[in-house]
């Protein structure tokens, strides 16, 4: 027999509940996200989550408003839509215990329809919001520059030039540029692949989410302009989510480099087709990345 949830799930601002992580809240204010208020019923020793003070009406900390529930705070912040990586947060209630519950794993409950009532007696009255799994992770993408190559090499494995420390040499002749941006590790929904490629002619590192340019994805495998692919960098969005950055691609048509930054300074224009420092055209966006 199934374990009933463990009620008065105590969410933590990181966030957790009883048994561990259960996801992530955004700690800051977006645009698009909103507000969760904490509340807590000492009566019916309940804690209770909401995007909609209306529901208690109240919003400052330790006033009481509906239902005998006292304002706590402000736990986190969320979307009320679902973004790239994201996941739904489901919101329970059970009448004869009087208790909220809230998961991200459907099993729990069973039900996902408003008004249904599933495993344990709790019935569904729909989404808290959208959040990160707990298992969202990413990795740092380190930079290298190679000289005499006029080379830019973006790696997730830092023993592959076995240096991170800026302005460090290591393997095969590379400098550490320090971090380039940070990248999903895992593919979620909204997500696409990063491949990366090397020509061996041009001695140039490619890096590209739309896989139609060089025609292969298997690694070793040789597609369009010369390019091998190397495999999987890591996954990245397609379009704009909340708290993202965008990075940058550019090209040098002299030195045959491609260049990714988020930071559109170092070359100083983003806009397609545009020629800025360095001599370095803009080709768009790769794609979008957590802000770390």
């Amino acid at each position: 027999m199934k374990s009933e949830p463990q009620h008065k799930v105590k969410l933590e601002t990181t966030v957790t509940n009883l048994k561990g992580v259960a996801l992530l809240f955004f700690t800051h204010a977006h645009h698009g996200l909103v507000p969760i208020y904490r509340y807590w019923n000492a009566g019916s020793h309940d804690h209770f989550y909401t995007a909609n003070a209306a529901e208690i009406g109240a919003v400052a900390q330790g006033v009481t408003g509906n239902h005998g529930y006292t304002c706590e705070g402000v736990l986190g912040y969320l979307s009320p839509h679902e973004f790239p990586g994201s996941v739904p947060i489901y919101r329970y209630y059970k009448e004869n215990t009087k208790d909220h519950f809230y998961t991200v794993n459907v099993a729990e409950i069973g039900t996902t329809h408003q008004g249904h009532e599933g495993n344990h007696g709790y019935k569904c009255e729909g989404v808290l919001g959208h959040a990160y799994p707990a298992d969202h992770h990413v990795n740092p993408v380190f930079r290298y520059y190679k000289e005499d190559t006029k080379d830019h090499f973006y790696t997730t494995n830092a023993g592959e030039i076995g240096t991170v420390v800026s302005g460090a040499v290591g393997n095969h002749g590379y400098k550490s540029e320090g971090t380039a941006f940070h990248i999903f590790t895992h593919h979620h929904h909204g997500l696409v692949p990063v491949y990366r490629y090397w020509h061996p002619g041009n001695n140039d590192h490619f890096y590209t989410a739309n896989a139609g340019e060089i025609g292969t994805t298997t690694t070793g495998h040789s597609g369009n302009h010369g390019y091998s692919c190397e495999g999987v960098l890591g996954y990245v969005s397609a379009t704009e989510f909340f708290g993202s950055i965008p990075v940058y691609r550019y090209w040098q048509a002299g030195n045959h480099d491609h260049f990714y930054t988020t930071n559109s300074a170092e070359i100083g224009t983003t806009h397609q087709g545009h020629t800025g420092n360095h001599g370095y055209s803009c080709e768009g966006v790769l794609g979008y990345v957590p802000h770390h």
